[in-house]
């Protein structure tokens, strides 16, 4: 086996001292770019890994920062990891994504390895059924946490999100400046508090148009194309009258024109949708979706 290579190898092959190897390693101290240039070369050369776990034990730091969402397979949220994460790199951080899938094991396990591996904060969407005490728990596991998307239900964190009643009024009013007196909901699950306040959102727009606002508009599904195709199977075989649908997310949006065609109805022909998101694949999908706009890249910034 190999003998580990160390800055001591580093600094006998680039002709300076260790000291100086240690600062061109941790981005530190005032050194000439060629000296840094020469000194990174003959590490690369030399195959040299640096331990970061190590540094950040001798530092009492870590320059990871977790971000846990709840479903990476979500377009929605792969944009917005993607945002987080290029403004965590241009800051010299480094992002540690993990999909947390709404569950509170994994959830608090998330935690527990950050605390673990004494990383520098976490970018969290917390799953629907934490409790203020699981909250508690995980501020002191990771004091700096911004949490996304789902307001904590106890104010300890910095949270970055959407007007979700105010999207989902404007979704309903352009519904009906279209004509649309019969508009359904579709998505979202019981226990989700964005899907509760957007159908707030719906309804209040609806009554104030003197439009019919009934359970049996709304259909709650999860957050893929072929629960939103299933969803609008089961609306319109309840209600063959309706003619719009406002959708939670993007993703579902999608499923729902799927749904459609399978009934052999032309979406933004027959039936107009309106989905919540404006994920990228929004403006190439066939039609090119209505869609709220939350620019999830942006909100990860």
């Amino acid at each position: 086996m190999n003998q580990r290579i160390n800055i001591d190898d580093i600094a006998q092959a680039a002709g300076v001292s260790k000291a100086t190897v240690s600062q061109v390693l941790r981005n530190a101290g005032r050194i000439s770019p060629e000296t840094r240039e020469q000194v990174m070369k003959v590490a690369q050369s030399l195959g040299y890994v640096y331990n970061r776990a190590a540094a950040n034990l001798r530092a009492g730091q870590s320059t990871t920062v977790g971000i846990g969402v709840s479903s990476l397979s979500n377009p929605f949220f792969a944009e917005l990891v993607s945002g987080a994460a290029e403004t965590l790199e241009d800051a010299g951080f480094f992002p540690m994504i993990v999909n947390v899938e709404d569950n509170l094991v994994r959830q608090q396990r998330f935690g527990t390895s950050l605390r673990e591996n004494m990383c520098a904060g976490a970018v969290l969407c917390v799953a629907p059924d934490t409790t203020p005490k699981m909250l508690a728990e995980w501020k002191a596991a990771v004091s700096h946490c911004v949490m996304v998307l789902r307001p904590p239900k106890a104010a300890l964190f910095d949270f970055v999100g959407v007007d979700n009643v105010e999207g989902s009024m404007a979704a309903a009013q352009h519904l009906i400046e279209l004509g649309h007196r019969t508009i359904a909901y579709i998505g979202g699950t019981s226990t989700s508090t964005s899907r509760e306040a957007r159908i707030n959102g719906w309804r209040q727009v609806l009554s104030e148009e003197g439009i019919e606002v009934g359970d049996d508009l709304i259909e709650p599904c999860g957050a893929t194309i072929a629960e939103g195709s299933e969803a609008v199977r089961r609306v319109l075989k309840r209600r063959p009258d309706v003619t719009g649908i406002v959708c939670h997310q993007d993703i579902v949006a999608f499923g729902v024109t799927i749904g459609l065609r399978k009934l052999l109805l032309e979406p933004g022909r027959e039936v107009s949708i309106v989905g919540f998101d404006d994920i990228s694949m929004s403006a190439e999908w066939d039609p090119a979706m209505t869609t709220i706009s939350v620019t999830p890249r942006a909100l990860g910034n």
